[in-house]
């Protein structure tokens, strides 16, 4: 193999390794992102919970006053506005998983386009040393003839 097909393999070597750190960060992202989502989701859930707990504790008040009825209701808006800012959160999150994944596959299709590369060049680099060691064989069994005729 030539000196200059080892340095192009290494480069494509480092370039390999490249993208797979590449292909680790985003899909290190990928799962950061996930957890978000899911731990906004849950979020989301239990607030829900609580508003309709709180809905129920105070349909089932028999002989509740004005204020713990008025308290109950600031509670749940309290809670709901919470909600809403969850909900919108949970919009942000979403968008930036769907970005994320999106980065992952991009990355994965880089460095599958690259390991191709590299495959190929090795192959490449393996036919031009088949090649040349075909051609010196050939060469050393020419030599052989044309010596053994002069002999003969």
């Amino acid at each position: 193999m030539k000196d200059g097909q080892r340095a192009g393999l290494k480069r494509l070597e480092r370039l390999v390794q490249i993208k797979q750190t590449y292909v680790s960060v985003a899909e290190a992202n990928v799962k950061t992102a996930e957890g978000e989502v899911r731990r906004l989701e849950t979020a989301e859930q239990e607030i829900t919970g609580n508003i309709q707990d709180t809905k129920a504790g105070i349909a089932y008040l028999r002989t509740a006053s004005g204020e713990e009825v008025r308290s109950g209701e600031k509670y749940i808006r309290g809670l709901e506005i919470h909600r809403e800012v969850i909900q919108k959160s949970l919009e942000t999150a979403t968008t930036s998983l769907e970005q994320r994944r999106s980065e992952w596959t991009e990355a994965m299709r880089d460095q599958k386009i690259i390991e191709k590369v590299q495959e190929r060049r090795l192959h490449q680099c393996e036919r031009d040393d088949e090649v040349a060691n075909q051609k010196s064989q050939d060469e050393m069994s020419v030599g052989r003839f044309v010596r053994n005729k002069q002999t003969h």
